[in-house]
C-alpha cells in the first residue's frame, strides 16, 4: 500500500522562481512571494507578501518495510503464544520476552520492548495491527526506516516503563507505541501531505475518545487496560514531533523528549509508591538474611495493603529470627485470619 502526497496544480500566474526545485507544493492557497534582489524596487505590500512562509514538508521516501516487519513480528508472537496451554501464563509470556515486574527490576529490562509484540486476544492484535499499518506506513515513508525503527524502540521502552509505574506491570501490545505514531502524526501533520491522509476523517477525534473510554473502563472495573502507556506515547509522540519536525519548536520538544525519558528510567530502579515493588526487595532482603531492612520494607507492605497475608506472615518469620517471638505471633495470627490457607501454599 503506498499513500502519496495530494497532487496541486500551479495557478495561472502563479509565481516561479527560476530554478526552483520540484517538490510537492503547498496544500494550501498562499502564494510564496518571488524572492527579488536587495536592489529592486518595492512593491506596495499585497496580502501574499503578508502571508507566512508555508512549512516545509518532509519528502517520502522508500517503503514502510520495519512496519511490514513489526506486522510481521506481532503477528508470529500471537500464534506462538496461543500454541502455549495457558497463553497469559507468564511461564507462556517469558518465552517471548515479556517478563514479571520482579525480573524487569532485576534487569530484564528487554521486556519493555518485547511486550509490544505480544497480543492474546485476536480482536486486540487485530486492532493493533490496523492501526500500526494506517499510521506506521506513512510516518516510515516521512521520516525513513531507521529513525522510524529508533521511534518504534524506543516510544516502546518508553511507554511500557510509564506501564510498569502505575501498574506494575508492562501489559502486553504495541497500543503505547501506536499512541506515539498518533501523536506525532497529530502534531506535526503539517509536515506531510501523508501525516494529513492518516488523520483524514474522524480518525483524530476517534482516537482522542478512546483514549479516555478506556481509562473510564478501568477506573470502573470493567476492563482493565493500559491507560500509563496510552498517555505516555501520546506526550512522547507529540514530544518527538515538536523536537523534529514542528518549525520553531525544537527546543522545548527536545527538552520534552529528554524529560520523559528520564522520568520512565526511574521506576525500573526506584518506585517506593509501589506495593508490588516495596514487596519485591522486601523478599530480597530477607532472603540476604538483611532482617532489619526486611523488617521496614514489610511493614511499609502492610501500612499500604493491610491485607496482605503474605507480608504478616513473612514479618513473622523476620521478628522469629530477630528474637520477637511475641511479634512474631501476632503476624502469624493475622496472617491465617487473612488466609488459612497461606502456610500451605508454595
Amino acid at each position: 500500500m503506498s499513500i502519496d502526497p495530494p497532487s496541486v496544480e500551479p495557478k495561472p500566474g502563479d509565481p516561479t522562481p527560476p530554478g526552483e526545485p520540484t517538490q510537492p507544493r503547498p496544500t494550501d492557497d498562499r502564494t510564496p512571494a518571488p524572492l527579488s534582489s536587495p536592489s529592486a524596487d518595492l512593491a506596495p505590500a499585497t496580502a501574499a507578501d503578508d502571508a507566512p512562509p508555508p512549512t516545509p514538508q518532509l519528502p517520502p521516501v522508500g517503503r514502510p518495510w520495519i512496519t511490514v516487519l513489526t506486522i510481521a513480528i506481532c503477528v508470529g508472537v500471537f500464534f506462538g503464544l496461543n500454541s502455549q496451554p495457558d497463553p497469559e501464563s507468564w511461564e507462556a509470556m517469558s518465552k517471548f520476552g515479556v517478563l514479571p515486574a520482579g525480573e524487569i527490576w532485576d534487569g530484564g529490562y528487554w521486556a519493555l520492548v518485547c511486550s509490544a509484540f505480544a497480543h492474546v486476544q485476536l480482536w486486540h492484535v487485530g486492532l493493533n495491527l490496523y492501526w500500526l499499518w494506517i499510521f506506521g506506513a506513512p510516518l516510515e515513508r516521512a521520516i525513513g526506516s531507521m529513525r522510524f525503527l529508533a521511534f518504534f524502540l524506543v516510544a516502546a521502552a518508553v511507554s511500557s516503563a510509564y506501564q510498569l509505574a502505575f501498574s506494575d506491570s508492562t501489559g502486553i501490545g504495541a497500543s503505547g507505541v501506536l499512541y506515539a505514531m498518533f501523536g506525532f502524526l497529530w502534531w506535526g501533520r503539517d509536515a506531510s501531505p501523508e501525516f494529513a491522509k492518516a488523520l483524514s476523517g474522524q480518525t483524530s477525534q476517534y482516537l482522542f475518545i478512546w483514549l479516555f473510554v478506556c481509562l473510564i473502563a478501568t477506573w470502573t472495573g470493567q476492563w482493565q487496560i493500559g491507560n500509563a502507556a496510552h498517555f505516555s506515547g501520546l506526550l512522547f509522540g507529540i514530544a518527538v514531533a515538536a523536537a523534529f519536525v514542528v518549525p520553531g519548536a525544537a527546543r522545548t520538544g527536545k527538552v520534552a523528549v529528554a524529560g520523559l525519558a528520564a522520568a520512565a528510567i526511574v521506576p525500573l530502579f526506584w518506585a517506593p509508591w509501589s506495593v508490588s515493588w516495596l514487596g519485591y526487595h522486601a523478599y530480597k532482603a530477607h532472603a540476604a538474611e538483611r532482617y532489619d531492612e526486611a523488617y521496614e520494607l514489610y511493614s511499609q507492605v502492610i501500612e499500604r495493603a493491610p491485607e496482605s497475608a503474605w507480608a504478616h506472615l513473612n514479618r513473622s518469620y523476620v521478628n522469629e529470627a530477630l528474637g520477637e517471638p511475641e511479634r512474631a505471633r501476632v503476624d502469624r495470627q493475622i496472617a491465617l485470619s487473612l488466609d488459612p490457607t497461606i502456610e500451605q501454599q508454595p
